[in-house]
């Protein structure tokens, strides 16, 4: 049996504080935060910076009894990455997460490691490790893109984030997986999709991973290879964001939904 997490990005428009109490309700062990404002959404949920927002939200996450798997983005666009991170970094110690999801949005190949080894040393001292998640629309466009930026930076808490829709969409298959390090993937995110190829071009790529996927047992995306490939206790963060669902009617009613989806298509049913 796998365990699982709830990626808000499958309801962002929900708040953190709702999404926790959704998630614990619907079955998850764990669930995730989008903190950083979401320019492809427009939501903000004005946690970062605010004492009290986040000191309420680490109540919200206690009384639910569900644990927060990660938190994002962090945005490594260059140095400044580094001290921008520092908010994101202080929520994810408060709030007891294991990961801050970072994205590599730097061509420069040297530059971007020394970024990245960095934030890994930041976030070490802040008890988190860092996930770095490929997407053809960033500069880690593929799996071993990302696995080389992650091994050069040599840093012991950081993991490649595997998306079974951008690693399908970057030209990749799931026995990909097993041509590197099984620890370099604690945890992935699984969804569903039309379509079996590799993407268009990056902007196709990008729309359809903010508002064009499926439930995880919908769609043509190798989603059971994917799992069957990934090492004994990865976990599956379920990040669905379906079109026009951002903000369900009944997000407890989605969420189980996408829980027993994932279910399906892992073998736990």
């Amino acid at each position: 049996m796998h365990r699982y997490s709830l990626a808000h990005l499958s309801m962002i428009a929900v708040s953190p504080a709702r999404l926790a109490e959704v998630a614990a309700g619907a079955g998850y062990e764990f669930t995730g935060f989008r903190l950083t404002p979401s320019p492809s959404t427009g939501v903000d949920h004005r946690v970062l910076g605010d004492p009290r927002a986040l000191a309420d939200l680490k109540r919200a996450v206690d009384d639910s009894g569900v644990r927060i798997l990660d938190v994002e983005v962090i945005r490594m666009k260059g140095p400044s990455a580094v001290e921008e991170a520092r908010p994101l970094l202080e929520a994810a110690s408060e709030l007891q997460a294991r990961y801050v999801i970072a994205t590599v949005e730097d061509d420069d190949p040297v530059r971007r490691v020394d970024t990245l080894a960095l934030v890994a040393e930041r976030a070490a001292e802040h008890g988190v490790g860092v996930a770095v998640e490929f997407m053809l629309f960033s500069a880690a466009r593929d799996l071993d893109t990302c696995v080389a930026i992650v091994e050069a930076a040599k840093a012991p808490n950081v993991v490649v984030l595997a998306d079974v829709l951008h690693l399908t969409r970057s030209g990749g298959r799931p026995a990909d997986l097993r041509r590197h390090r099984a620890d370099l993937f604690p945890y992935v995110q699984v969804c569903g999709a039309h379509g079996a190829g590799a993407a268009a071009d990056a902007d196709a790529a990008r729309a359809e991973g903010v508002n064009a996927r499926l439930m995880p047992d919908d769609g043509d995306l190798p989603v059971r290879e994917f799992v069957a490939a990934l090492p004994s206790g990865t976990i599956l963060s379920v990040e669905s964001p379906l079109a026009g669902m951002a903000d369900p009617d009944d997000p407890a009613a989605l969420a189980s939904a996408m829980l027993a989806s994932a279910r399906r298509v892992a073998g736990d049913d």
